[in-house]
């Protein structure tokens, strides 16, 4: 029977390397808060630069009149996507140029409900997304103050539902009612640990929209030194077992 010897150096030199793995693999707890931000075409997104590669990044827009994206859920039911019309603010961007204006596209209006939440499944995307973000474009009549004005409160919960973050934008709005953008604001957060959902509300208005749902996941880089600091960890252990085991 072969023996295996592991010696106080070599056992050393393996929890280097694990403890190096494990450093690098654990994500930050601490999220980071975006907006609000304005916001008139999908290139003012805090997540425009960033590098999705390895992951995934899906921008929803609702120009097809659906919610539609893979792997969101979106709570209560009774949301819907407004099609082009005098009272819908979309973003700016999404019917060609920029004129000021939202009537020509699509909306998702929360119709009757205070908080619309977007909750994300791994069993379809794999992984939890680390970005999550909205766009906030109008408010309506409110239960108080004045119409056209309120607070947006976007709220993003981690894996263990636990809160990640809350970000209030005060009194937003212009009080005016048809399709004007430059009141549009962003929200967002970013969370390597994962975002499982996020909630975006209005506490005295159940009449307001939100466009450009996004959400995306960034693998968490591994350092072009760590392949080479394990190879040469699993070769010093090699050595050191044959070593071992010809002076046996």
């Amino acid at each position: 029977m072969q023996k295996h010897i592991f010696s106080k150096t070599s056992l050393g030199i393996a929890a280097a390397i694990a403890g190096a793995a494990m450093v690098i693999q654990a994500p930050s707890a601490n999220a980071a808060t975006f907006g609000p931000s304005p916001y008139v075409r999908a290139s003012d997104s805090p997540f425009s630069g960033v590098n999705f590669s390895g992951g995934y990044f899906h921008l929803e827009d609702f120009e097809d009149g659906r919610l539609d994206t893979p792997g969101v859920t979106l709570t209560p039911g009774s949301a819907n996507v407004l099609s082009p019309a005098p009272l819908t603010d979309s973003v700016d961007g999404d019917a060609g140029g920029l004129n000021g204006n939202g009537n020509d596209g699509h909306s998702l209006y929360s119709n009757g409900s205070n908080t619309l939440r977007f909750t994300f499944d791994t069993s379809v995307l794999g992984k939890l997304p680390t970005h999550v973000g909205i766009v906030w474009t109008d408010v309506g009549f409110v239960t108080s103050g004045l119409d056209g004005f309120g607070d947006v409160v976007f709220r993003a919960f981690g894996a263990s539902n636990q809160l990640l973050a809350q970000i209030t934008g005060t009194n937003l709005g212009d009080g005016l009612f048809g399709g004007q953008t430059a009141e549009d604001r962003f929200f967002g957060v970013k969370d390597l640990g994962g975002i499982s959902y996020f909630e975006i509300s209005m506490p005295n208005s159940i009449d307001w929209e939100v466009d450009h749902l996004q959400y995306g996941y960034q693998p968490i880089p591994t350092p072009a030194l760590l392949p080479g600091l394990i190879g040469m960890g699993v070769a010093a252990l090699r050595k050191r077992r044959t070593d071992e085991e010809q002076a046996s």
